[in-house]
């Protein structure tokens, strides 16, 4: 026997049942005619009518409608369910588990398959091409989700689209639906859909944890999402949406986590720090502990307080349960060593950092894979430290460790994704150190590949580093229209869009970019990088 969940509003008044609550007000309007007394009766009358009234239209409203999800075994569902509420408050670890126990009591438990993204890439595909194995066994909204996770395997975002919109024209009182389609159209950058979509979510379910998670990042680029172009971003309407969260999720340190990023990313650095403290103690002993230590570091390495933000990067590294979350918090060390403009000092922690991938359990492909990312990190402080022979042997380096991984997986989506990024990374390099005409060539290398994935994003990197090649040769005009077909959120080419609008004579184009770089206040490499290059020239300008 199948298990479906489907939950139904707060106030339990589905329609099933409406029809015996509009029996029991009726028949107490009727009984008003029984009494005796004139006055009491209209009372009790006006009183059965503003009940009516209130309830109906209570009863009106649509009720909450969830997807079905197919298993064998109640008990399965209820870890799933588990696994989901930890999903959106970004405890990994103990999402995976109740997945795994979902799985272990149900093998063929297709969704619960698809969502375990355990770290383990070979084992990760196992349960993913499993999951789709049982794509026929399942219901049909079941199906079209398996199939959008597919195609963003794929990088086929033309087809996720597709599923996307079926999914949601056959389910239109699903907000989960809607939510999913909200997710694929803001991988598309196609925000104004998304928006429009991800409300529409939330008015099926005024609970939908979430969307509104979705759309605050919009409007803070929370987690490195996709965001609103920045005259379109509003720090109000995210904290509304923050505040949702909060409502839905008292109980999560991730609402109040978001709410903190809100106050981070308008600069109000010591409104944020309370309610970062707030996150820190309600994830204590979670795996989303390290977190929550991390994004207060955030907050005082952009106050400028960097020796307090490295503090909280430690605690936030001795936290980590896992390899891999070790792994992706160092990482936010060394950007922090970039902020400060001391490449040396980024270099020394991707070292360390590198020193102690064996000892940490890394092996095999998953060692090959990490030591190509450390290598590239070295190759990024040395080429815009214009160290040429190191950056050069850094990212041979990174290329010799991924082509090697590639080789061991022997997957064609992971092989063409390795040439495209060695193609780009060399392009790139060849492009900081002035060898224009090589760059271009492993530009048209790099045009080949992306062309053949079916994504509108596909051509973003192409074009952004085509840009910058055009801008170096002293073509801003050209420049400028390549970055216009490049990624609109990508601030390390934002910068150099600034320098090209201020080449020909737009200056107040490139101040309104490069107030945009200096202003945001999240951490990712690009931002490193660029934003004290926009600050110095915002003082020069």
């Amino acid at each position: 026997m199948n298990a479906q969940f489907v939950l139904q509003n707060n106030l339990d008044l589905t329609k099933s049942n409406y029809s015996r609550i509009e029996f029991f007000i009726l028949s107490l309007y009727f009984f008003t005619l029984t009494i005796n007394k004139k006055k009491r009766r209209k009372k009790v009358k006006k009183t059965a009518l503003i009940l009516f009234i209130s309830i109906a239209l209570q009863c009106s409203k649509e009720e909450t409608v969830e997807l079905h999800i197919t298993t064998s075994s109640d008990e399965a569902l209820a870890h799933y369910k588990t696994a989901m509420t930890y999903w959106e408050v970004g405890d990994d670890i103990e999402k995976r588990a109740s997945l795994d126990s979902a799985i272990r009591i149900d093998p063929d438990f297709a969704l619960a398959l698809e969502m375990n993204d355990v770290p383990d890439w070979l084992t990760r595909k196992s349960y993913q091409e499993k999951a789709q194995s049982l794509i026929n066994t399942v219901t049909d909204q079941e199906r079209l989700i398996l199939l959008i996770r597919e195609a963003y395997r794929n990088d086929n975002m033309n087809n996720a689209l597709s599923y996307a919109k079926e999914l949601v024209n056959k389910n239109p009182e699903s907000y989960e639906a809607h939510n999913w389609l909200g997710i694929v159209q803001s991988d598309r950058n196609e925000l104004v859909d998304a928006i429009q979509t991800l409300k529409k979510a939330t008015e099926l379910n005024p609970d939908n944890y979430q969307a509104y998670n979705l759309l605050t990042g919009h409007h803070i680029a929370a987690g490195g999402q996709v965001m609103l172009p920045e005259e379109e971003r509003n720090i109000e309407q995210g904290l509304k949406y923050a505040n949702e969260l909060i409502r839905i999720r008292p109980d999560a340190g991730y609402s109040y986590h978001f709410k903190a990023n809100c106050y981070r990313q308008a600069g109000e650095f010591e409104k944020a720090i309370p309610l970062y403290e707030e996150s820190i103690n309600k994830r204590r002993g979670k795996s989303s502990e390290g977190t929550a230590l991390l994004v207060s570091g955030h907050n005082y390495m952009f106050s400028g307080d960097y020796k307090t933000a490295r503090q909280r990067y430690g605690d936030a590294i001795k936290t980590a349960r896992t390899k891999e979350g070790w792994f992706s918090l160092t990482d936010y060390l060394t950007w922090s060593y970039i902020f400060e403009g001391d490449y040396r000092g980024a270099i020394k922690t991707i070292k360390e950092a590198e020193s102690k991938l064996e000892k940490k359990g890394f092996s095999g492909t998953p060692l090959l894979f990490r030591k190509a990312t450390k290598s590239w990190q070295k190759f990024l402080c040395y080429a815009h430290n214009q160290m040429e022979k190191d950056a050069n042997d850094a990212l041979a380096s990174s290329i010799d460790f991924s082509e090697k991984r590639a080789d061991n997986l022997k997957d064609p989506l992971i092989d063409r994704s390795t040439k495209g990024n060695i193609a780009y990374n060399k392009a790139w390099n060849h492009t900081l150190f002035g060898r224009y005409d090589k760059a271009k060539l492993n530009l048209e290398e790099l045009k080949m590949i992306q062309e053949k994935i079916n994504s509108p994003t596909a051509m973003y990197g192409y074009y952004n580093l085509l840009g910058m090649v055009t801008l170096m040769e002293g073509k801003s005009d050209e420049a400028l229209r390549y970055f216009e077909k490049g990624n609109p959120n990508d601030i390390y080419f934002l910068y150099f869009k600034a320098l090209a609008l201020k080449s020909i004579g737009d200056k107040i184009g490139a101040r309104q970019i490069l107030t945009d770089i200096a202003n945001t206040n999240f951490s990712y490499w690009q931002l490193a990088i660029m934003k004290s290059r926009a600050k110095t020239m915002l003082e020069s300008a």
